[in-house]
Order: C-alpha cells, then sequence, then structure tokens
C-alpha cells in the first residue's frame, strides 16, 4: 500500500472520516425510514420529515459510496487491474450483495425487523471502516500488530479440547441467558407455539388430541381441528421438544442443539482445513447473532441444522475412510431425522449431498451408501406411519391437509398474496435472503459476507471449497421455487446454510491476509495476520457494544417475545381449574401451547365475547376469567 509516507495530518483526517461516517450511519440506522420511494426523517414530535428524493438517485449515492471505499482499501485499484477478470467478479458480487433492494423486491413480508434504510447505514459504516484502516495503516501499526497478534497466540495457544468444551459452554450460556431474558423461556413466534404445543402432547402420549367442545374457541392458523387436533407440523422437532418438557427444561433444549452444531462445525473444519481454521469457525459461528437468536428460541431450524451439520461431517469421514460403516450410519440417520424435522430443506440437501457422492464416487462405498440409506428409509416410513395416524394417509401431509395442494412448491398462483409466484419472484427471494445474512449474520457495521466475497473472487478453490459452495448453493436454490418468504431472527429459510457460510467466512478470513501479504505490501505474513485480527476483534465489539443489544431489544415484547403473565398469575394465587378468555391475538398464542393436554389444569381460550358462556357451561367446576398480558379479571358465569 506504500501507506508508511503519508503524513500525520492526512492520518487524522481519515481517522476523523471514520468516525464522522460511523456517526452518520448510525443516525441513518435510527432516524431514516423509506416509504413509497420518500425518505422519511423520524422526529421526536409525531409528525416526521419526509423529503421526496426518487428511490433510484439514493441507490447511485449508495453505490459512489460503496466505490469510494473500495478505492481507499485498494487505491486506484491497482490491486484490482493485476487480474482484471477476478476483479469483475469481485465487484459485481460485492455490488449484488451490498447494495440496497428496492421495497417492492418483497424480500421479506414479515417479522423483519430491519428497514430498507438499514442498508444505506450498513454501506456508510463501510466507508467510514475503510476511512479508518487507511488511516490506521499510514503509518506502520506497531500497536495493532501487538494486540492482533496477542490475540491470536492466545487463541492458537489453548488446547483443542478445552477450547471447544468452553465454546459449547459459552454456547449454551449465551443462549439460555437471550433464551430466559428476552423470550421469558417461552416461544414467542408463531410457529414455535405450535411446535411446543405437539411437543406437549408428544411427552403426553399423544400424537393427537381429541376435538375439543366448541373448536371455535381454539381455532389457529396452522392447527388441523377436524376429527383430531394437532399441529400441520412434521413429528421431528416436536418429539426432541418434548424430551425438554419431561425434563422441565423445555427452554434449553435449542441452546443445547445450537451448542452441539458449534462442535460439528469444528470438526468439520478441523477435519477439511486444520485447527486454526477450526478454532476460527467456531468464534465465528458463537459470536453470530443470527445463530444465537434462533438457537435461543423453539423454532425447528436449530434441530434441523444440527442433524444436516452431522450428515455433513459423517460424509467427510465416509469420503476420508475414516469409520466409514459407523459414519455411513450416522449419516444416513442424521439426514433422516432432518428430514422429520424440515422435509423441504433436508430434500435439497439430499439432492446435494447425493450429487456430491457421484462426483467422489471413488472415494466411497457403495456398500457403505446402501447401508447408510437403511436408517434413511426407516425414518422416511416413520413419517409416513405418522401421517397415516394423523391426516389419515401416509402420503397426505398435515400442511397439504391444512392448506391444499397449492400450497406446494413451484411456480403458480401464489396461495398468500394475489399475484403468481414467478422465477423472477423467486430470483427476487434469493437475493433478498442473500442480503439477509449481510445484516443478520455477525451484526458487523460492514456486510457479513465480505470474506466470502473475496475468496470467491481471489483465492483458487479446492473439491471440498466447492462442496460448501454447492451447500450454500443449493439451500438457496430451493427457496426460489417457494413462493413464501419470512425473515425470523434473519433469513431463517436459508438458516440451514451457516456451517457452509462460516466456513467459507473462515477462508475469506485467510483470502484477506494473503491479499495484505502479496498485493498490498505488508511486510510480513504474521503482520497481516495481526492486521486482520485487530480488524476482526473491531468488527465484533462493535456488533456485541452496539448493533447485537438493539437487535435484542427490537425482538423483547415483540411479536417474538410474550410474557405469559395469565399463567404466571394463576399459578401464583393456586388457581387449581380455570377457563381463561384471552384476549389478543399474541397473548392467545403464547399461552395456546398449555391446551396440551387439554383441560390439565387450565384452558386457554379465545375471547368470543357474548359466546364465551357457551364454553363456560361445558365446565362448569373451573373459575372463569378474563385476561390479556395486562389484566386479568376472575367472572362468573352470569357475567360472560
Amino acid at each position: 500500500m506504500n501507506s508508511e509516507h503519508l503524513p500525520w495530518h492526512r492520518i487524522a483526517n481519515y481517522l476523523l472520516g471514520g468516525l464522522f461516517c460511523f456517526t452518520i450511519g448510525y443516525w441513518v440506522k435510527n432516524n431514516l425510514l423509506i416509504f413509497n420511494d420518500k425518505l422519511i426523517i423520524l422526529q421526536q414530535q409525531s409528525s416526521h420529515l419526509l423529503i421526496p428524493l426518487p428511490i433510484w438517485c439514493v441507490n447511485v449515492v449508495a453505490g459512489v459510496l460503496l466505490l469510494y471505499a473500495l478505492l481507499l482499501i485498494l487505491p486506484n485499484f491497482t490491486v484490482l487491474q493485476q487480474r482484471r477478470f477476478q476483479s469483475a467478479v469481485f465487484c459485481i458480487l460485492l455490488f449484488i450483495c451490498v447494495l440496497p433492494l428496492h421495497k417492492h423486491l418483497n424480500t421479506a413480508r414479515f417479522n423483519d425487523v430491519r428497514r430498507l434504510s438499514d442498508a444505506y447505514s450498513l454501506i456508510i459504516y463501510s466507508v467510514g471502516i475503510a476511512l479508518c484502516f487507511r488511516g490506521l495503516f499510514g503509518r506502520y501499526p506497531t500497536f495493532i500488530h501487538i494486540i492482533g497478534s496477542r490475540i491470536f497466540l492466545w487463541i492458537r495457544n489453548i488446547p483443542s479440547y478445552p477450547f471447544i468444551i468452553g465454546v459449547v459452554a459459552g454456547a449454551v450460556l449465551i443462549c439460555s441467558i437471550i433464551s430466559w431474558h428476552i423470550f421469558d423461556g417461552v416461544p414467542g413466534t408463531f410457529d414455535g407455539c405450535l411446535y411446543m404445543f405437539q411437543a406437549r402432547l408428544f411427552a403426553n402420549g399423544m400424537l393427537s388430541a381429541e376435538i375439543p367442545p366448541e373448536p371455535q374457541f381454539f381455532g389457529n392458523a396452522l392447527v388441523i381441528l377436524s376429527d383430531k387436533w394437532y399441529t400441520q407440523f412434521p413429528p421431528g422437532y416436536p418429539a426432541i421438544l418434548a424430551v425438554g418438557v419431561l425434563l422441565r427444561i423445555s427452554w434449553l433444549v435449542n441452546p443445547i442443539l445450537g451448542a452441539l452444531t458449534i462442535a460439528g462445525i469444528y470438526l468439520i473444519a478441523n477435519e477439511l482445513y486444520g485447527n486454526n481454521t477450526a478454532k476460527l469457525s467456531a468464534l465465528l459461528a458463537c459470536a453470530s447473532g443470527f445463530f444465537l437468536f434462533m438457537s435461543s428460541e423453539f423454532m425447528a431450524h436449530t434441530s434441523t441444522l444440527l442433524f444436516i451439520t452431522t450428515a455433513f461431517l459423517s460424509f467427510v469421514w465416509m469420503v476420508k475412510k475414516k469409520r466409514p460403516l459407523l459414519s455411513a450410519m450416522i449419516c444416513g440417520t442424521a439426514l433422516g431425522i432432518a428430514i422429520l424435522c424440515r422435509p423441504y430443506t433436508t430434500a435439497w440437501f439430499c439432492v446435494y449431498l447425493g450429487i456430491a457422492a457421484i462426483v467422489m464416487r471413488k472415494q466411497l462405498s457403495i456398500r457403505h451408501i446402501l447401508i447408510g440409506a437403511v436408517p434413511l428409509i426407516a425414518t422416511g416410513l416413520a413419517f409416513l406411519a405418522y401421517n397415516a395416524a394423523t391426516t389419515g394417509h401416509p402420503l397426505l401431509f398435515g400442511y397439504i391437509a391444512l392448506h391444499g395442494k397449492e400450497h406446494l412448491p413451484g411456480f403458480h398462483q401464489d396461495p398468500w398474496i394475489e399475484q403468481p409466484h414467478t422465477i423472477v419472484q423467486g430470483v427476487k427471494y434469493l437475493l433478498g435472503n442473500l442480503n439477509g445474512l449481510n445484516y443478520y449474520l455477525f451484526e458487523w457495521p460492514v456486510p457479513s459476507i465480505f470474506f466470502i466475497v473475496l475468496y470467491l473472487a481471489f483465492e483458487k478453490k479446492e473439491t471440498w471449497d466447492w462442496m460448501l459452495v454447492g451447500w450454500l448453493s443449493s439451500l438457496f436454490i430451493g427457496q426460489v421455487f417457494y413462493f413464501f418468504n419470512e425473515f425470523v431472527f434473519g433469513p431463517r429459510f436459508v438458516y440451514e446454510t451457516l456451517p457452509a457460510v462460516i466456513l467459507l467466512t473462515s477462508k475469506g478470513i485467510t483470502t484477506s491476509t494473503q491479499l495484505l501479504v502479496d498485493r498490498l505490501k505488508t511486510p510480513s505474513y504474521t503482520h497481516a495476520r495481526s492486521i486482520i485480527c485487530f480488524i476482526l476483534t473491531g468488527l465484533f465489539l462493535f456488533a456485541v457494544l452496539f448493533n447485537i443489544p438493539a437487535t435484542a431489544k427490537s425482538y423483547q415484547g415483540k411479536y417474538y417475545g410474550e410474557d405469559i403473565t395469565i399463567h404466571k398469575y394463576l399459578n401464583k394465587n393456586n388457581v387449581e381449574q380455570a377457563l381463561v378468555f384471552v384476549k389478543g391475538e399474541r397473548t392467545y398464542r403464547v399461552h395456546y401451547p398449555f391446551n396440551a393436554p387439554f383441560a390439565e389444569p387450565h384452558i386457554y381460550a379465545k375471547d368470543r365475547k357474548n359466546e364465551n358462556r357457551k364454553l363456560a357451561e361445558k365446565f362448569p367446576n373451573y373459575r372463569y376469567f378474563i385476561a390479556d398480558e395486562k389484566d386479568i379479571v376472575e367472572v362468573t358465569i352470569d357475567e360472560l
């Protein structure tokens, strides 16, 4: 970079400029909205200041800022000009992944706590990082080398077993704290509440419950109330969650599953790239806000991710001839359980793994593959048996029984909105999920997948690298065919790509280190590694101190988390049997799981006002309440 010749006043200007960009980015993140192609500045008063600036003008400014950030890091593009094809790939990927997408792309319909203006704040933050980078390395950064090298050596010198045990235990602790203090130890998402309902049925030895009296009081968009009472979901994750219900630690199930996934990521990285990359990958997973929040709630993605990761690890062992027979059995079993948790996602992963097996057929034994298929087929048959016991037909899944065949993946009329789902819309969803990873994955002030873009553009890929790219691509492509897209703690429909994303990020960090040595004329590889370590530490500190707490606050008490105040009140006051008519959709949702098993000891029903007496008459020995999250009033049957 030849940056040692920069005078001190220019270095100071770069650093001040970086701090100024951080201030502007923070202001944009918290005070700027975009609505109907207009910029809206939020004010403390009720009125807002509208700026009728076309959205394309804002995107042009954002593009110029991004180009300026690149020029700061790579002056005059002298480095990029050495390899023009790689430079073109890098720039295209970076612009696709960073430039904000227009709201009409409809990339996430519900629950996205981010705003379009966050994309602009991310770019402004990136400029600030680039300015600080240029300033800090204006002269040889001795203190940065000392700090970075000490952090690296400290991590490297930790023995492997204490390291991974510490990281896994830390992940369980962090996720448990989030689960208990942010989500109150109960499911708050729409899906999570119904998973818990089904899990409580399983824990009581039932696949489904009998239809309750007056079923209109117990309706739910994801619940089947026909001749039986059960949810639309596959049985895998509720069965796992049922273990937590029986042990009375249901809020610990996903934190434990998430922590075990980190161990799986560590083992995969250790097999493919060595111990240093394995440690880095485990730390990246443990520091991912997307990963931590998802592992703290009651969504099935966490269990699916664990078993998909286990299947891939077992596949690696099969290829490397490490107890191939046992590895094949583990791989098939893990894939089977994953199918029982999330069939559509796992089906795409199975297709990818099948293609990988064909590519690596010389390293694999047909006998081992057939043996591994046995548990996979067995779990598939168990799934069909569950369908027969619930929906009445082995091939009729709960989701289709409830919603109909028009809800199957494919390019057809979208059953949720009045427009067809086309391949163009599917690609928009793909880009939206890719962009979502930028915001939610690490919560950095720069795009989270920047290092992946760097790696894909500049590093020579080997077979296992392409395997990770295939893992990532298969699940993204699978979502192109699905008409529904939703953000829950991030782009949840591509959550199962996280191990591949994290491993590719680790490889990208190694690539950036080598780029500093080869093309920016850093004194040595050791110094370059210290610089990258220092930068990563700064990115994570920014995320931990600013972005992740803000995201956690946005989750608390909103769509995702809701205190079960009614249930706590009944237990605190030793109410033995209660029939509670619940006001408010969210409050009703979080109390719904307590209806399994039904009427033991309490019943939570929708408040249907004048109809409430009809249900109350079915339970004459119960006490009656009308309640929401704030007020709980006991009434007599005559007052209903």
